[in-house]
Order: structure tokens, then C-alpha cells, then sequence
């Protein structure tokens, strides 16, 4: 039996494989410790669980004064904001102090959201903007608009779509990808909104701080419902760990809530002398993702390439050229023909692209990937095998 499942994956991997001989192989993401991150914001500190919600440890740096939010960025960085200092401090992946980095426009941070693997989004809570940073420190630009009034946190969705939690207004605001306001919305009973999170269906989970509630949005805006529980007084921070379950801070019992994939209640989490936890960060954040994109400029026709690895167990390369710059998608569909995940939309120049794709939390079996421009439509199909 076992030697026909390999002899039967053999011949799925030499039906859906092109040759690679000869190709850079690039580095992977960094994977999922299965550990995660709290900024304990009264403590000064930043609390370390395992996946079982076991605390570890917590690590700090002098300076570090209310932390809130808290990014995974590339090779593992932690960025956390600390909100009373007005800075940005940056731990390496084993937690050791790097750097803290602020800008005159950053005026109280609060949740931040890591863009194209390359900017930094931070919330200004004092001054109502959006002020962004590249991963070294350096300030970029700033924007704000729709009445942003008390920015809590941003999330960013998968047509890099932003939306800001505005605390004063009780609503989360929505900008375009070019930062662009395009509408406010709010409901559920919405109160002080204090963290955002989507899972991998584009659906935002926004942290009701005053309402005692997690409420659900589609990203136009449409009211799907509430999550509560007893053990969730004064939510903050919200995400999403690899399996799909959301964590949420309870910012009044000092204490983490888990819920499942269906929003479920599973445990409630205590340890660690956690004094007003707030932001949550896990390794793997967004695990249905564009990971890294990598582009060389060279001239050539249009054309898809066989994913590498394939079949792949979770993170696989898809490659494409294209022959004049214009707006391009990439869509995942499974075997049936249902959109699973709009990996890329975006302008891009003429030239080879590659994308890393996790497939983190997607069911094994075939997929195809599809490559659309205004004059060509081409696609090929993969194999997720767990």
C-alpha cells in the first residue's frame, strides 16, 4: 500500500512538474515556530507562548514603555510599538534588542501591519494618520482622511485594501491600495474598535474594546456578526494562527481567549503576569499569503511556469514573465472551479516575477493557479499533499 500512494505521487509530481535544472533556488520563509507573541503593555514587556497557549517567557528593552502593537517581519524580526515613548523597537528573531527607530509624525503608535513584506504601517493614535516606515527604519510618508479620529490599529487585505480602526468614531475606515479614502463603516454594536485581523476568506474580525465583542465584516463593509464570550471583557488585539483559530486579548481579566475556525469558544488563556495584554502576533500571520516576491527585469514573451516545488507541502514558487508592464491578477482555484485565494493584483513592469505562495490552513489536493492580464489568460494546475 505504501509503495503504491509513493509510486502514485511520483507520477502526479512528473504530470504537474516542469524542469528546474539550472534555476537559483530562493530561500524560504522563515516557518512557524507554533510560538506566539502578547505586548504586555502595563508590564513594558512582550510575553512568549507556545501553541498550547503555555506561557514561556518575556523579553523587554530599556525604553520599551506601553507596547502595543506587534509585527513577524522577514527573518523572523519582531517590531513592537511603544506607545508612551512614541519609537519603534525591533528584536531579532531569538528576541535580542536591535534597534528603535521614530519620525516627528509618530505621535502615540499603536497597532501596526506589515505591507509587501517591505513597509510598516503604524497607527498615530495622538495625531489621526497613518505614518509609514521601510523595515530599517526610515520614514516614508503619512495619510489619514475619512475622519480618522484615534487610530487603533490596520490591517491590510488581499488586494492590499487597508482598513483603520478608528476609536472616537467607533468604525473602521477603508482606504485603497494607493491610500486612497473609500468608505467608513461600523455595527454590531461596535464600540472603541481596538485591533483588526482577517482570516483567509477576506473576513475582518474587529476588536469591540468598549462593546466587549468581536465583530465580523466582509470587506465592503457588510455586517456579518458578533463573537462573545463571558472570559472577553475589553478585547484589544485579534489574530489568526496557522490552523485558522482566533486569538483575542482580554484587556479587563488580564488573560488571552481562543476561539476555532467556526468561532467556537476553546480556552481562555492566564500566565505570565499579563498586566492589560493588547496586541498578538504569531509567526505565521496572513497563512494563506503572498510570502516574498522576488523580480528580475528582462525582456521576453508572457508565459506561466510550472510551480516549484510540486507537489508542495505547504510553501511552493510560482514564476511568470511578462512582456509589457499592465495590471496583472493571480487567482487560486480549487479543482471545482471555486476562487480560493487572489494571491496578486497589482501593476507590474515587463520581466520575470516570482511569488511564494503558503498554503497554510488549504486542504490537500489539486489546485489551479491562474495568470490574467487585459491579452492573456493562462493557467496550470498544482498538487497540495499534507
Amino acid at each position: 500500500m505504501k509503495n503504491n500512494l509513493l509510486i502514485f505521487i511520483f507520477l502526479l509530481f512528473y504530470m504537474f512538474s516542469d524542469s528546474t535544472a539550472g534555476q537559483d533556488q530562493l530561500p524560504l520563509p522563515p516557518g512557524d515556530t507554533g510560538n506566539f507573541y502578547v505586548s504586555n503593555y502595563q508590564a513594558d514587556s512582550i510575553a512568549v507562548y507556545d501553541s498550547s497557549g503555555i506561557y514561556l517567557r518575556s523579553f523587554s528593552a530599556e525604553g520599551l514603555d506601553g507596547p502595543r502593537g506587534i509585527v513577524i517581519g522577514p527573518e523572523g524580526k519582531i517590531f513592537s510599538a511603544s506607545q508612551i515613548s512614541d519609537e519603534i523597537f525591533v528584536f531579532d528573531k531569538n528576541e535580542n534588542f536591535i534597534i528603535a527607530f521614530s519620525n516627528e509624525e509618530l505621535d502615540g503608535p499603536t497597532g501596526m501591519a506589515l505591507v509587501n513584506t517591505t513597509e510598516l504601517f503604524v497607527s498615530s493614535y495622538n495625531n489621526d494618520q497613518i505614518v509609514i516606515f521601510d523595515l530599517g527604519g526610515d520614514y516614508l510618508r503619512k495619510f489619514t482622511g475619512g475622519g480618522l479620529n484615534g487610530p487603533n490599529c490596520v490591517a491590510i487585505d488581499s488586494k492590499n485594501n487597508i482598513y483603520v480602526a478608528s476609536a472616537s468614531t467607533a468604525n473602521v475606515i477603508k482606504f485603497d491600495a494607493d491610500e486612497i479614502f473609500l468608505k467608513t463603516f461600523t455595527g454590531g454594536g461596535l464600540s472603541s474598535p481596538m485591533g483588526i485581523a482577517r482570516d483567509v476568506n477576506d473576513v475582518l474580525y474587529v476588536a469591540g474594546g468598549a462593546s466587549n465583542n468581536i465583530v465580523k465584516f466582509d470587506t465592503s463593509g457588510i455586517f456579518l456578526g458578533t463573537i462573545t464570550h463571558a472570559d472577553l471583557t475589553g478585547p484589544q488585539g485579534v489574530a489568526f494562527d496557522g490552523n485558522g483559530h482566533l486569538y483575542s486579548s482580554s484587556y479587563y481579566k488580564n488573560q488571552l481567549v481562543e476561539f476555532d475556525e467556526n468561532d467556537n469558544y476553546i480556552k481562555t488563556i492566564s500566565g505570565g503576569n499579563l498586566k492589560i495584554p493588547r496586541s498578538i502576533a504569531f509567526q505565521t500571520t496572513n497563512p494563506v499569503s503572498v510570502i516574498q516576491e522576488y523580480q528580475t527585469i528582462m525582456p521576453g514573451e508572457f508565459k506561466l511556469y510550472q510551480n516549484y516545488p510540486n507537489p508542495f507541502n505547504p510553501v511552493t514558487r510560482i514564476s511568470f514573465q511578462m512582456d509589457n508592464p499592465g495590471m496583472i491578477r493571480l487567482l487560486i482555484y480549487d479543482i471545482n472551479g471555486r476562487l480560493v485565494k487572489t494571491l496578486l493584483h497589482a501593476n507590474k513592469n515587463s520581466g520575470h516575477h516570482e511569488i511564494l505562495f503558503n498554503a497554510e490552513g488549504i486542504s490537500s489536493g489539486v489546485y489551479v493557479y491562474r495568470l490574467i492580464t487585459e491579452d492573456h489568460i493562462l493557467q496550470k494546475k498544482m498538487l497540495l499533499i499534507r
